[in-house]
């Protein structure tokens, strides 16, 4: 069912002048299979309230449209959250550049590429955010902000179209969520993408510390599955080889879940969120995309 030739995760590190550049850079390292004529995206996000590293960022969202646009993409839809939710501008920036919100499940077939934008994320659970999860709002768009029992169906599904896939992870701000006070945000700087999610969701889960097979119930199981590929041993990196290779997070992982943790939002979270806009590049570029993009600006 899977190309092991997919199992090639491709990074570089980056900076907030160079990101858009860059994201030309990463995905020329990676490349598309075949020559799609049409493309669905994907934007997840972990809160329905910004933070920092917990959702795709707005200018992941526009340098992927820019770049299909000019590798000859005629049609692109983009899963997207309700207005009332989109704190991240996404709507916005996909009227700008022609994106077509996706209303009805699609038809996926071998010219129709779906692409996955995730950030580097964990939660309580030490379940990931990420980009096989992702593919579940194709079929159920609410699982667009979280993840969901349905994701192994989903690729499942699309493995067995032959529809061609691509995630892509945004790590310049990561968030450790398994602190039961409050949530970290770090800097990292850096772009992963592969055309294998399960490889990709694996070097994220490794970089905050977890075995991907022993650690994260569903990578195991796509993994056994033959979605894709869960081993780190059988994945290669390409690109900027050790952009990936330091471990992610400030908490240790969490034994015990945290109940209602997804809708939460702390003192500590809005110190967090201020302190990265004002004081990070990453924050004050989110700043800029939302006084351009978003219906009205999140102000610390």
């Amino acid at each position: 069912m899977l190309d092991l030739s997919d199992s090639v995760v491709a990074a570089v590190h980056t900076t907030p002048a160079a990101v858009a550049a860059d994201y030309w850079r990463l995905l020329a390292l990676i490349g598309v299979n075949g020559s799609p004529r049409h493309a669905i995206v994907i934007p997840r996000c972990a809160r329905r309230m910004p933070f920092p590293g917990a959702g795709a960022p707005p200018w992941q969202l526009e340098a992927i449209a820019r770049f299909l646009l000019a590798a000859g993409v005629t049609a692109i839809s983009a899963v997207l959250p309700e207005r009332r939710h989109d704190a991240y501008g996404y709507a916005s920036i996909a009227a700008a550049l022609g994106v077509d919100a996706l209303r009805r499940t699609p038809t996926l077939d071998r010219e129709t590429l779906v692409v996955v934008l995730i950030p580097g994320r964990i939660d309580a659970r030490n379940g990931l955010f990420g980009a096989a999860p992702g593919l579940a709002a194709l079929f159920h768009p609410v699982a667009a902000t979280r993840n969901t029992n349905r994701s192994l169906p989903a690729l499942a599904q699309v493995r067995r179209q032959g529809t061609p896939l691509l995630a892509v992870a945004d790590a310049t701000t990561i968030s450790d969520g398994r602190d039961a006070d409050a949530e970290y945000a770090e800097v990292r700087n850096v772009l992963l993408a592969s055309r294998d999610p399960v490889a990709l969701d694996a070097i994220i889960a490794a970089r905050f510390g977890l075995d991907p097979l022993r650690d994260v119930a569903w990578l195991r199981e796509a993994h056994r599955q033959g979605l894709g590929t869960a081993d780190l041993s059988a994945i290669s990196i390409w690109g900027e080889t050790e952009a990936p290779g330091e471990r992610w997070g400030l908490a240790a992982p969490s034994s015990c879940p945290v109940v209602g943790r997804f809708k939460r939002w702390t003192p500590t979270d809005a110190r967090t969120l201020a302190s990265w806009l004002r004081d990070t590049g990453w924050g004050r570029l989110f700043r800029d995309y939302q006084t351009r993009y978003a219906a009205r600006a999140w102000r610390a």
